[in-house]
């Protein structure tokens, strides 16, 4: 049996250039190389490739179906190629860091923007790959060694990572003004079953989070809504198809102007720490390190925002 082996990439390039061409002469002059070199290079790909690459009429060479199918795959993978070996190079001259960044989706809507403008005022020459992703994701990713930094509610505690809490906000409960409960500025939860709420994706961190929380005051939930996006429960809300369980920031604009009213749901507040995870044992890079103190200074000012009485040095300890 024939041994098949990974394609030759100079190979592929000589292949490339002749359809370019269309012409061994010119191949070889554009390459620097003879035109025997050429030919074997074109014999040898097509011996690996088991057919045919090309095809003569007259003087023109043509390309078979086969070498049609081989042209659609060399190029894209050339030029990637191409790519790459620039990135490193640049990477290299520049001395570039890389953050790979798993993010919650929320994160990356509301507060990242304002984070990597500070962080791009500190570090200047890194780039940044993001996932925005729920949370349990990011720190599958993390695990897996496909993400270097995950930026998401408190996790489960794992042995393999550490978090660190860098802020916190809090789940209230969201009505429009007319609502009964708005009304009594206070959530009946006695009479939830006649509500229509509306609550996160229960494949979600979130929704997980209230769960637990409603399990612990002995409260099911039976009959809700599920919704993938904060955006639309908000719209829901507005227009009196139910009320909602939401972090407090989200709404804080229209609770502001009267288009919603937000209540705690109890005597206990359900608050979310939010933090950034990373791999035990693993050694941070220069950027990294600027990136987390940048998310404990932002999240330290966003927490004396929404609460004047907050401490800072709460957040670090």
């Amino acid at each position: 049996m024939k041994r098949i082996r990974p394609l030759d990439t100079r190979q592929l390039q000589v292949f490339e250039h002749l359809c370019q061409t269309g012409s061994y002469t010119g191949t070889a002059k554009k390459l620097f190389i003879t035109q025997s070199a050429v030919s074997h290079s074109i014999r040898t790909l097509e011996d690996e490739a088991g057919t045919k690459l090309f095809q003569k009429q007259g003087k023109r060479i043509l390309l078979t179906e086969a070498g049609e199918r081989l042209l659609a795959f060399t190029r894209p993978c050339l030029e990637e190629m191409n790519r790459v070996r620039e990135e490193i190079r640049t990477s290299n001259d520049r001395k570039i860091q890389k953050i790979r960044l798993g993010a919650s989706d929320q994160i990356c809507r509301f507060l990242l923007p304002p984070l990597l403008n500070k962080f791009s005022s500190l570090v200047s020459l890194c780039n940044f790959e993001i996932r925005g992703l729920d949370t349990s994701d990011c720190i599958n990713l993390l695990c897996s060694g496909e993400v270097d930094l995950a930026l998401t509610m408190e996790p489960f505690p794992g042995s393999d990572y550490l978090f660190r809490p860098c802020f916190s906000d809090e789940l209230v409960v969201v009505a429009y003004p007319e609502h009964s409960w708005a009304k009594k500025g206070i959530p009946s939860w006695r009479d939830a079953e006649a509500e229509k709420l509306i609550l996160p994706n229960r494949r979600g961190f979130t929704f997980r989070t209230i769960k637990n929380y409603f399990s612990e005051k002995g409260l099911k939930l039976n009959s809700f809504m599920e919704m993938n996006s904060w955006e639309t429960t908000k719209e829901l809300i507005k227009n009196k198809f139910g009320i909602g369980i939401l972090a407090d920031w989200f709404v804080a604009k229209e609770v502001g102007c009267g288009e919603l009213i937000s209540l705690p749901l109890g005597p206990s507040r359900l608050i979310r720490p939010w933090g950034i995870s990373t791999l035990k044992g693993r050694s941070l890079r220069p950027a990294e390190r600027t990136f987390i103190k940048c998310v404990e200074q932002m999240g330290c000012r966003w927490m004396v925002n929404r609460d004047p009485s907050f401490k800072t040095k709460a957040i670090y300890e």
